[in-house]
């Protein structure tokens, strides 16, 4: 599948497309200054589809959000926004997940936070699931 993948060479957000089922299930790694994560998850269509809508309409105008959220509360919410008048993306968030070890649960999670230039959108709405889904 096609991966929406940003960054600043020392630093990466990508997003692909695992399937889509009525919702969207997918695969999201995150790599930032030293820290890095990756999870699976679902996010609602609507939430889905308004996301990639909201990355299209930031890329004409730069102006306004682009934000993914998981349908579980908590396991990814990824942000994309202006980050000065000069143009550049901010692209940050957080993801995660608990993890069963014996009689504990431990939640282990990454929060991100970079800057990308803005022809760095330009690529991110041609990958297919993005312009195909975008409301």
């Amino acid at each position: 599948m096609d991966v929406l993948s940003l960054s600043d060479g020392a630093s990466q957000l990508k997003i692909e497309l695992l399937s889509w089922d009525g919702d969207a299930y997918v695969a999201v790694h995150a790599q930032s200054h030293g820290f890095a994560g990756r999870n699976d998850l679902h996010v609602a269509s609507q939430d889905f589809k308004r996301f990639c809508g909201e990355l299209v309409a930031l890329q004409k105008s730069l102006k306004g959000e682009a934000r993914l959220v998981s349908a579980v509360e908590g396991e990814l919410d990824i942000r994309i926004a202006p980050a000065d008048s000069r143009g550049h993306i901010a692209v940050t968030g957080n993801t995660g997940y608990n993890v069963q070890a014996a009689d504990n649960s431990y939640w282990h999670s990454v929060h991100f936070g970079f800057q990308v230039e803005p022809g760095a959108l330009d690529a991110a709405v041609k990958v297919p699931w993005v312009s195909n889904h975008a409301v």
